[in-house]
């Protein structure tokens, strides 16, 4: 995989990893002893790792925004890779979730209507998200590809104000401009196609350290508002959080810059191949690891991360062994 487009399977690799973390350090911020070692440890780890699903869409606009696809073709080609696992994915949380066989038929309507409207399990929002960009990234693609550079950094300074203005828990002295078009996930996409042709190498090291302590600083400062306030505060957690957004672009850059032509070893690969698999299962399998290890927070994290990716990578791939498995694995 020693290939021009390495450090997109390197950032893919990072990111699947970072949204087990989250999930497996994120119960623990649920404490209220905030000056704990549990909490502060699970907020350490929640702070380097958010990320997870920003770099995924930002991969996604970096490859797919360089393309210039039939819109209808687009939708057949790609849409349906998502939808497939999408319906699978649902019905097995639908069923985990709940006890479909006590219910009556009236209660047992409403509630697949709420889970279908609202997600069948909590980090299946992604699907969700993503499916409403893939919907826009035909129209995407033609935009970009005729804006200049300029352009495209005119367009992301705009986004960034208006994460400030959609903020809800951060005040804001701007005037309430509708600028809806430039908000929410779609900037990650345009950031993805920019970062993806613009060279920054010769500041990687710099971007290491934006990472590093704009990462440290949401830790830091996630901890002081939660202790201030006696609960957890997650201001700084958002994925549309501009801290975030410097966090993970800062990360693209940096490993962008290191990966080039760099081969992946073979248990990278896997992980790159699949991820999108890994991300639908992992919570059914954290969720019986996670309180069976019988260690302290200190290794637990750790260990359910990496014990939960084997077992959501062996799943993955039986499921893919299985007659038509392959198109709903994910």
């Amino acid at each position: 995989m020693a290939n021009k487009l390495s450090y997109i399977s390197v950032l893919r690799v990072i990111a699947t990893i970072a949204v087990i973390a989250i999930h497996a350090s994120s119960g623990y911020l649920n404490s209220t002893d905030i000056a704990g070692f549990d909490w502060r440890y699970a907020n350490f780890i929640n702070s380097f790792t958010r990320y997870s699903v920003p770099i995924f869409v930002i991969i996604s606009g970096a490859l797919l925004l360089t393309k210039e696809e039939d819109t209808v073709e687009f939708y057949k080609k790609r849409l349906l890779k998502i939808c497939y696992p999408f319906i699978f994915w649902t019905i097995i949380y639908i069923f985990y979730n709940t006890n479909l066989f006590d219910l009556g038929i009236d209660e047992l309507i409403s509630t697949i209507v709420y889970r279908l409207k609202n997600g069948a399990n909590a980090h299946l929002w992604y699907l969700y998200m993503i499916i409403g960009l893939y919907l826009a990234i035909p129209f995407l693609q033609k935009i970009v590809q005729h804006a200049t550079t300029k352009e495209l950094e005119i367009f992301l300074i705009l986004w960034l104000i208006s994460l400030f203005i959609f903020n809800k828990n951060l005040p804001t002295y701007l005037p309430k401009l509708d600028i809806t078009f430039f908000s929410s996930y779609t900037g990650y996409l345009i950031l993805g196609y920019y970062l993806s042709i613009k060279d920054f190498s010769a500041l990687k090291w710099w971007f290491l350290g934006i990472f590093i302590i704009t990462a440290w600083g949401t830790s830091y400062f996630t901890y002081k508002m939660s202790l201030n306030a006696h609960e957890f505060r997650p201001l700084l957690y958002g994925y549309l959080s501009p801290n975030t957004v410097l966090i993970a672009a800062s990360l693209f850059i940096f490993i962008k810059s290191i990966s080039k032509d760099r081969t992946l070893p073979k248990w990278a690969m896997w992980i790159d191949q699949y991820s999108f698999g890994i991300y639908l299962c992992h919570i059914l399998i954290l969720n019986y690891v996670h309180p069976i290890l019988p260690v302290g927070t200190f290794l637990k994290i750790p260990l359910a991360t990496v014990v939960t990716l084997l077992i959501s990578i062996l799943l993955t791939y039986s499921i893919r062994k299985i007659p038509l498995g392959k198109y709903v694995s994910g």
